[in-house]
C-alpha cells in the first residue's frame, strides 16, 4: 500500500504554506503600520522605577481636538417660523411646530437625545389642549337656604332635567366618532350636533333651578363640565379634517364626562347622608344608580 495516499499532496501544501505567509505578513503590516500610544506607556528611569507621562496634558491635547456644538440658531428667526406654522388646522400646526422645533434641534446638536424628544411631544400636546374657560360661576346660581324640603325638591328637579335631555348622551357621541373613524365616515358625526346642543341645554337648564347653598360649589362645577362636553362635541365633529383637534375633542368630552359622573356620585351621597330618600315613582330616584350600593332590579 503506497503511504503517499494518507499524506497531503504537494499542492495542498503548497497552498497551505502561502496561506500561512500571507497571514505572515499581514499581522507584521498591522504591526508596523499601528500607532503606539504614548498615553499607555510606561518609562523606567535610570533608577528602575516606573513614571508615566503627564495625563492631564494629554487630556488638554485631546479636548482640544474636539468639536464643540454648532452656534444655537437665531431664536427670533425659530419664534417666526413657529408663528408662520400656525393654522386653524390643529393637525397641519403640530406637523409644520414639530418640523421646525426638530430643524432647531438638530442645527445645535440635539435632537435624539430623551428630553430633547420629551419637550417636543409637550410642545405638541399644548397645541392641542383646549383652554376652556369656565361657563358658568357663582353669580349664574341662585342659591337658597338648605332644609329636607329644599334638598328633596332640588334632586327631584335635577333628575328631572336631566331626563328632559335625552340627546345629551355619552353613548351616542362614543358610537358617532367610533363610527367615523373605523368607516372614515365624515356623515357618521353628524349626531353630535344635536347632541352638543343638548349638552349646553341641560347645562343652561341646570343652572336656572334654585339649588340648596351648601351643595352650590359641587354643582357649579358639574355644570361646568357639562359644558365642556357641549363644546368637545363640536371639537369631535372635526376628527376627519383634523384629527389631532377631533382627538382632543374626544378626549375632553371622555375627561368632563368622567369628572361629571364623579360630581354626580358625590352629591347623591350627600343627600344620602342628609337623609333624603326618594319614592320610586319620583325623577329623583335616579340617583341611586350614582350611589356604591346601587344594584339593578
Amino acid at each position: 500500500m503506497d503511504v503517499r495516499a494518507y499524506l497531503p499532496s504537494s499542492r495542498f501544501s503548497g497552498i497551505v504554506l502561502s496561506v500561512a505567509l500571507a497571514g505572515g505578513l499581514i499581522i507584521g503590516a498591522q504591526y508596523l503600520t499601528s500607532p503606539k500610544s504614548a498615553s499607555t506607556s510606561v518609562l523606567l528611569t535610570a533608577s528602575g522605577a516606573p513614571q508615566t507621562e503627564n495625563w492631564q496634558a494629554s487630556l488638554d491635547a485631546i479636548q482640544a481636538q474636539a468639536p464643540g456644538l454648532p452656534a444655537a440658531p437665531d431664536q427670533t428667526a425659530v419664534r417666526a417660523m413657529l408663528t408662520a406654522a400656525q393654522s386653524s388646522n390643529v393637525t397641519n400646526s403640530i406637523a409644520r411646530s414639530l418640523f421646525v422645533n426638530l430643524g432647531d434641534a438638530g442645527a445645535q446638536g440635539l435632537g435624539s437625545d430623551l428630553p430633547t424628544q420629551e419637550k417636543l411631544i409637550a410642545d405638541a400636546a399644548a397645541q392641542v389642549e383646549k383652554n376652556v374657560s369656565a361657563a358658568y360661576t357663582a353669580s349664574n346660581l341662585t342659591m337658597i337656604s338648605q332644609t329636607p324640603t329644599s334638598l328633596h325638591e332640588w334632586g327631584n328637579g335635577v333628575m328631572k332635567t336631566f331626563l328632559g335631555h335625552p340627546r345629551a348622551n355619552n353613548d351616542e357621541a362614543l358610537l358617532a366618532i367610533g363610527k367615523a373613524i373605523d368607516y372614515g365616515d365624515a356623515s357618521a358625526l353628524a349626531p353630535l350636533t344635536a347632541i352638543g346642543a343638548a349638552y349646553a341645554a341641560l347645562a343652561d337648564d341646570l343652572a336656572s333651578m334654585p339649588v340648596p347653598s351648601t351643595v352650590a360649589p359641587l354643582y357649579l362645577q358639574l355644570l361646568n363640565n357639562l359644558s365642556k362636553m357641549s363644546v368637545a362635541a363640536g371639537e369631535m365633529k372635526t376628527v376627519i379634517d383634523d384629527p389631532m383637534r377631533g382627538l382632543a375633542g374626544l378626549q375632553l368630552f371622555q375627561t368632563s364626562g368622567t369628572e361629571a359622573s364623579r360630581l354626580l356620585t358625590t352629591l347623591a351621597e350627600q343627600l344620602r347622608k342628609s337623609g333624603i330618600l326618594f319614592s320610586k315613582d319620583e325623577p329623583g330616584a335616579a340617583w341611586d344608580v350614582f350611589l356604591p350600593s346601587y344594584s339593578p332590579q
